[in-house]
């Protein structure tokens, strides 16, 4: 029998299928027994890692800026600010970006496909601007015919979580007209903040463009859906995260500069206002049946409970 420990959710990013596309990232989730062949979370953004049931990163809906059209085969999922306040996610669903963090419960049996796109393409994947899914979680259906929806849901649940994903893929890129793939200022603009995340001047920016910072501000929320400063923090954080999962404890002052911060003071007090708690509390197993004893505060976050 497996020990309960040894149960989680394997998270995959399959980055081959999305070269050479507008899309940002097609990922899935699984239920999965822990072998020796499921690595936890390593560095520089993983293709393939194993996530106990317990891990803040399965049970949290983090602020970004990307938009996620989201297909689950499994158990229902519910968000929320809290848990008494959480809702059941739609099936076919569409998370817009996010500006706080969101309770997350994914259920005991686990199986979904997502895409991943920016915001700044959220009119023409989905025909709605992107304002409009600033801290929203809509059905497709919403922007989608419905005969459309149900189409896709049956051809995705004949396939494999990875044809599915093709499937996915192309039917999201066959929405997207020839303007769509034009360069705008505001793409251009998105994509230099999520490079950088964050460290590039918004004057700078808009003397660039021959625009002044409100013009700016107007063109790129409209775009965006966020403001380009509010834009650029969540880039920002979107970095930190990452950088502080692949980061042992020890080296987080240097991660902080590295970050952009003026110090480590400054980065810790940045993600409890965007994650809700600061990150050696929230890296920490978010079940309270694990034994604190378990938990030693030492290394990378995924080498904490023991």
């Amino acid at each position: 029998m497996s020990d309960p420990f040894d149960l989680g959710v394997l998270y995959t990013d399959h980055r081959a299928i999305v070269e050479g596309t507008p899309l940002a990232s097609l990922w899935s989730y699984e239920s999965s027994v822990r072998s020796c062949r499921s690595s936890d979370r390593p560095s520089n953004r993983p293709h393939q890692y194993w996530l106990h049931r317990s891990d803040p990163l399965l049970n949290t809906m983090l602020p970004g800026t990307y938009v996620s059209v989201v297909v689950n085969f499994g158990d229902p999922w519910a968000t929320g600010r809290s848990l008494p306040s959480s809702s059941v996610i739609p099936a076919l669903s569409v998370i817009g970006p996010f500006t706080w963090p969101q309770f997350l419960r994914v259920g005991r049996r686990v199986g979904a496909i997502g895409a991943v796109f920016p915001s700044v393409l959220s009119s023409d994947f989905l025909g709605v601007p992107a304002p409009a899914l600033v801290n929203q979680i809509v059905s497709l259906e919403e922007f989608w015919p419905r005969e459309t929806v149900h189409r896709l849901h049956e051809a995705l649940v004949r396939r494999s979580l990875p044809d599915g994903l093709g499937v996915l893929k192309e039917t999201l890129l066959a929405r997207l007209t020839f303007a769509a793939r034009i360069e705008t200022l505001e793409r251009s603009a998105a994509r230099l903040l999520l490079a950088r995340r964050g460290a590039v001047s918004i004057d700078r920016i808009a003397h660039d463009y021959g625009l002044s910072r409100q013009r700016l501000a107007r063109r790129f929320h409209d775009a965006a859906g966020l403001s380009p400063k509010r834009f650029g923090r969540l880039a920002r954080f979107q970095g930190l995260v990452y950088t502080l999962l692949s980061t042992d404890v020890r080296e987080w002052a240097g991660a902080a500069s590295e970050a952009g911060f003026y110090d480590q003071a400054h980065m810790i007090n940045e993600f409890r206002d965007l994650a809700g708690a600061p990150p050696t509390t929230f890296f920490q197993p978010h079940d309270d049946t694990i034994e604190r004893s378990r938990i030693q505060v030492r290394g990378r976050p995924s080498e904490w409970l023991r």
